[in-house]
Order: structure tokens, then sequence, then C-alpha cells
């Protein structure tokens, strides 16, 4: 009956539906899957996005409330991930210390390694390149180039330098230990993620280093007009991770002042922060009070490596600085010694 043909057909119409939605979410797990009906011979369209997993990487506030991730579970979100997307790497080794990081702009997209070695006392570049990575299918971020290669998943990740033939000439694996996020000052949703204190081995000219390392990845509106000082070290004192900036972002344009200053015991997980008030920099000092202790962070430049981030509209200079560092707290009760990454950056996005 005509009736019956009816049912019949909305029948087959939800099974396909169905079979759909399944396909959809067991090729991707973070995909939301949506089967719309349409007019036509085709009565569903399905709609698949790929976000990061509900709840990560979703802080509501900022630094003055990290919010914890599971270190173990998150993969960092597809590239890219808004207007200007950020990525680096600082990995400290005993005598080498290893810098890596992607930058993106509407204008451009570069990245670069480059290494400081005690033994020869100066910075090295190794590769600083404007081809543009390729996201691979990877629900989370894997980029891969003719010569540099990241995969940044669950639990960790590995950074490539490749040679000729695709062979790793450097490579470093590294584990999440603690992950934090929050919300950068003029942020509305777009977290940054920190990682003070990676787990490390590097693998370089035959021989197998274990280290300590720091990564951030940013992502969100942060310009035209911008400015910022970071000091970073995941080598100070065994097992404290200190991370401090200072910054501006959209300088006359809804403008966002952004300060922080943390230090990670990375043994028993306790985060000492001050907040956003009381914490500032100068040009080779970072300043904090905390609950009336006063920190003095103190950095001596050993080489720097200088970029100008310039194609469109963009023109910002970075200059990273690898420095030796001393922590002093006015009490003694704090004093820290190794080595860090000093990072200014400059200009227009």
């Amino acid at each position: 009956s005509p009736a019956a043909a009816m049912w019949g057909r909305a029948a087959r119409q939800a099974q396909l539906s169905t079979r759909l939605i399944s396909r959809s979410q067991a090729l991707s797990p973070t995909s939301a899957a949506v089967a719309c009906w349409t007019h036509g011979p085709r009565p569903f369209r399905l709609i698949s996005t790929v976000a990061p997993r509900r709840g990560a990487f979703k802080p509501s506030s900022g630094p003055d409330a990290p919010q914890a991730e599971e270190s173990a579970h998150e993969g960092l979100p597809r590239w890219p991930a808004g207007w200007h997307d950020h990525l680096q790497y600082h990995f400290f080794f005993e005598g080498l210390f290893v810098q890596a990081r992607v930058f993106l702009t509407p204008s451009l997209e570069e990245h670069s390694l480059w290494i400081y070695d005690h033994s020869v006392g100066k910075v090295q570049e190794l590769l600083n390149s404007s081809e543009r990575l390729r996201q691979t299918d990877a629900q989370h971020l894997e980029l891969t180039g003719s010569r540099f290669h990241v995969q940044d998943g669950p639990g960790g990740g590995v950074v490539k330098l490749l040679g000729q033939g695709g062979q790793a000439e450097l490579e470093v694996q590294f584990k999440n230990k603690h992950v934090y996020s929050w919300l950068p000052a003029g942020q509305g949703s777009d977290a940054v993620i920190h990682r003070p204190d990676l787990e490390l081995t590097l693998s370089y000219q035959g021989k197998t280093l274990n280290g300590r390392g720091y990564s951030k990845r940013y992502y969100g509106v942060y310009g035209p007009h911008w400015g910022y000082r970071f000091i970073q070290s995941s080598w100070l004192g065994g097992q404290k991770f200190l991370w401090t900036a200072d910054a501006t972002f959209r300088l006359g344009d809804g403008e966002a002042k952004y300060n922080y200053f943390k230090l990670l015991d990375g043994e028993t997980g306790d985060l000492v922060q001050a907040e956003s008030k009381d914490t500032y920099q100068q040009d080779c000092a970072g300043y904090a009070e905390i609950d009336g202790k006063k920190y003095v962070v103190s950095i001596t430049p050993l080489d720097e490596w200088m970029h100008d981030y310039k194609a469109g509209d963009t023109n910002s200079r970075m200059q990273l600085r690898y420095c030796k560092i001393s922590l002093a707290s006015n009490d003694g009760s704090e004093q820290l010694e190794g080595y860090a990454l000093n990072e200014r950056c400059f200009g227009v996005l």
C-alpha cells in the first residue's frame, strides 16, 4: 500500500542515517557528526567537525587560575587553530640546548630549529624555513615538511630535523608530565597550553642524551600590534621549572595586559605563582612578589638568535637569548641556578 511504502522508505533512510553517523564516529572519535534532512533524492547530509576532546584545553580563567590538563590523554589541537598560531619547544640537556618552533600569521608560516652547544659556545642555526608544513590526517597536531617533522599527540611526541632521504639528523622524543592551560589576556575561548617539565630523549650525532624541556602552544587573535618578554627554564635546580612573562597584546585596539610568574616543583607538583599584578620584567631580570616573599630572576645572555618575521602586514622581530639564570628569594628559601631561554618579540602580526 502507499502507506506501507512510505514507512518503508522512512525506515531505510533512518538506517542510512545511523550508518553514516556510526562510520563518522569510527573514523574520528573526536568528531561530531550530524545527519541532516534535505529535499530531493539525497535525504541526508553528513557534517563532520574535528575538535579537541570535550573539556580539553577549554579553560574558563586567566593565568591566575590555571587549569590542569590530563597529561597522558590529550594531544595538541590540529594545525592551524587560529588567526595566529605559535608552537615552540625548549629542550635542555647537559651541555646542549635545542630550540624549535613554528610561527604562523595571516601573511606567513615559518619554522626554525637551532642549538647551543656549550663546547662550541655559540648558537648554531640548523634550520630556518618559510616552507609551509602539512598537517597530516591525525586527530592531533602532526606537521611534516621536507626537513622538519613534529608529532604531538596524547602523552607526548617527537621533533625531528630531517636530512637527505628523510633520515633524522636530530630527534627529540618527549613525554608529558604536568600540563596547564588558561586564557591569555584578551582571549575569550582560545587557550594557551604550557608543559613546563617534559621528559626528553635526544638522538644527535651518534649520542643519546636525557633532559627536561618545555613546550607552549597558543592560538587566536593577538594583534595587530603586540610585544612581550618571556623567561623560561627547565634546567633549574634539578626539579624546579620556571616560566614568566610580561606582555601587551592588541596595543591601542582593546589593549590586553598580560603578566604571570610560575615556579613548579616537578616532584611534589606544587605550583608557586604570583598574581598577575605582582610580577613584571626588565631587560635581564624578572620580579615577583608572592605572599610577601619577593623573587628575583636574573639572566646573563650567552648568545642569541634573532629573526624578523616579515611578509605582508606581518613585521615582528624575535630575539631568543640562551642564558645563564639565577633565581633568588629575599628570605633565602630559594637560591637556584641553571640555564634558560629569554624570548622577546615586538612588532606587528
